[in-house]
């Protein structure tokens, strides 16, 4: 028999809304006719998502509104029209469906879902052969925020066999999803080639993967402990970038195993995909170039750089398209919108705290290929970028004033 009680006091007291995510399918069907016991303790409603993928779709849907007519609970669904043709089809049709619950979920909202030790077991071993660290192997988390309400899975310790028996003893009905005897996908293939025959060997399999989760789950929070201390100690705010910067120093005083933690942390703390295991030893083999070196290591949409002793996390953005120079007229204002640049004479005599005598007052800037304006000007310009720390990458779009053809300094506002 399966008991929610327990369970569900581990819910926040103010939870208003209990959201189930309801395919129709044997496990949610469980969780459904069990959760109908609290109906007086909270608002219940079946959230169902027609991906639009399965032959049999309209008729799930149908099934699922008639359950929750026929058991007196409120019901939704969502429609997500996704392309079979693309790839990695489950991922994305994943990545869709908790997008949409994110979306939606309002403070005192509890979205749960029927997961149990096997959807455990499986998750682990695909994370096993994808190569995850401890994150991964902790599998399916319990509970986490999700939007401004939270994802709790409460069948979690509970058996496939014995919700079956659940679904058997109160004779509940239910329907399949075809998609789910697809060995084309690899968690249909675990589920029904591989763990069978784990199972034969290892009865208490389901029970032990549990329990490896649970553990890794533990090691993860104490890895998040150690990376939020040691954070703490390295993180610098730096000019020109909105991301923290990180100090080398800092992080070559640690063993190598914490400077790799500390660096995943560092990552994710600014919402980004980490990088993978070969990148992650190289960035850490970097940390002891010298220091005119600039080792640069790519990620999903952003960047890491080294300069002047720290590491600076860089989000994509393409390099303004700039001219090499912009005369400055003599009334109206100089405008380069591609740096946001918008001032008169009148500013930039304010900004130099000099006298307008009439000069030529021209900006330039270094092009891409990195050439820095030749000629006398060529040390003076070096030592103003190192004067205001300011990294390599961004120094061509940083505007250079010049009266008289002369070099004066660089436009920091």
């Amino acid at each position: 028999m399966i008991h929610l009680d327990l369970s569900l006091q581990r819910l926040p007291a103010d939870t208003k809304r209990l959201l189930l995510g309801y395919s129709g399918g044997m496990d949610s069907s469980v969780l459904m006719h069990a959760l109908t016991g609290f109906t007086s303790r909270y608002n219940i409603q079946l959230w169902h998502i027609n991906h639009g993928l399965q032959k049999n779709a309209a008729e799930m849907e149908q099934f699922a509104r008639n359950q929750a007519l026929h058991f007196g609970l409120q019901f939704r669904v969502d429609r997500l029209h996704m392309d079979a043709s693309l790839g990695n089809l489950e991922a994305r049709a994943r990545e869709k469906r908790y997008q949409l619950f994110e979306q939606a979920l309002q403070p005192g909202d509890v979205l749960l879902t029927a997961h149990h030790q096997n959807d455990q077991a499986e998750t682990l071993l695909l994370n096993l052969m994808r190569g995850s660290g401890s994150a991964g192997l902790r599998a399916i988390a319990r509970q986490r925020a999700l939007g401004e309400g939270l994802l709790f899975r409460p069948l979690l310790e509970i058996s496939r066999n014995e919700i079956e028996r659940y679904a058997l003893v109160h004779r509940l009905d239910w329907i399949d999803d075809q998609s789910n005897n697809s060995l084309d996908f690899d968690r249909n293939y675990l589920r029904h080639q591989v763990l069978p025959k784990i199972l034969q060997r290892w009865p208490s399999a389901i029970q032990q993967f549990q329990r490896v989760s649970e553990l890794q789950s533990e090691t993860e929070q104490l890895l998040l402990d150690l990376a939020t201390l040691d954070y703490a100690q390295s993180v610098h705010y730096k000019p020109w970038t909105r991301n923290a910067c990180l100090s080398v120093a800092a992080l070559t005083a640690l063993t190598g195993v914490r400077q790799k933690n500390l660096i995943r942390y560092w990552i994710k703390h600014h919402n980004l995909p980490v990088i993978g295991f070969h990148k992650l030893e190289q960035l850490v083999g970097q940390l002891e170039s010298k220091e005119d070196a600039a080792p640069c290591i790519e990620g999903s949409g952003f960047r890491i750089r080294r300069y002047q002793k720290f590491l600076y996390l860089l989000t994509h953005r393409p390099d303004p398209e700039l001219a090499a120079s912009y005369e400055m007229p003599p009334v109206s204002q100089l405008e380069i919108a591609q740096i946001g640049f918008s001032q008169t004479r009148s500013d930039v005599f304010a900004y130099l705290r000099r006298a307008d005598q009439g000069q030529r007052v021209t900006f330039r800037f270094r092009q891409e290929n990195g050439a820095i304006t030749p000629g006398l000007h060529t040390h003076r310009l070096k030592r103003l970028f190192q004067t205001h720390q300011i990294p390599p990458w961004i120094r061509c779009s940083i505007p250079q004033i010049f009266l008289d053809d002369e070099l004066v300094t660089l436009w920091l506002l």
